[in-house]
């Protein structure tokens, strides 16, 4: 048990004592402020905008299949992040009531699915097929 602990310490102070902590990456998928929400639902294009927080492990587990969904779809849609934890007022306006949700909007603006939770990619992209986004 000693040894354990021993190993714990000494593997948490090697970065701590060479000066650096580890930084999480940040997302790729770039977040939204409220303006730009806004902005963004009247944009005429499709909108696919996760509610969640910056250091919300579901969330996290999100910007992969948010990149793919990126990748896959090119120009005919615009995916972004809303962290509702600095914007609560937002995330009450939308119903956000667990992290992450996924809106999807029309290009009038119109919310047209919304999943909470993590979405296993085949699934969000079948829901967007349906939808006739593909």
């Amino acid at each position: 048990m000693k040894l354990v602990l021993l190993a714990l310490a000494v593997t948490l102070a090697v970065p701590l004592a060479a000066g650096t902590t580890p930084e999480p990456p940040a997302p790729v998928i770039p977040a939204l402020s409220p303006d730009q929400l806004t902005a963004a639902l009247g944009a005429g294009t499709w909108l696919i905008v996760e509610f969640g927080g910056e250091h919300c492990i579901p969330c996290k587990a999100m910007q992969p299949v948010l990149q793919e969904l990126r990748d896959a779809l090119g120009d005919k849609v615009v995916i972004r992040n809303f962290w509702i934890q600095e914007h609560p007022g937002v995330a009450r306006a939308h119903k956000i009531m667990v992290m992450p949700t996924q809106i999807v909007f029309d290009p009038k603006g119109t919310e047209v699915l919304r999943h909470q939770g993590v979405y296993p990619l085949a699934e969000f992209r079948a829901a967007l097929a349906e939808r006739g986004l593909s």
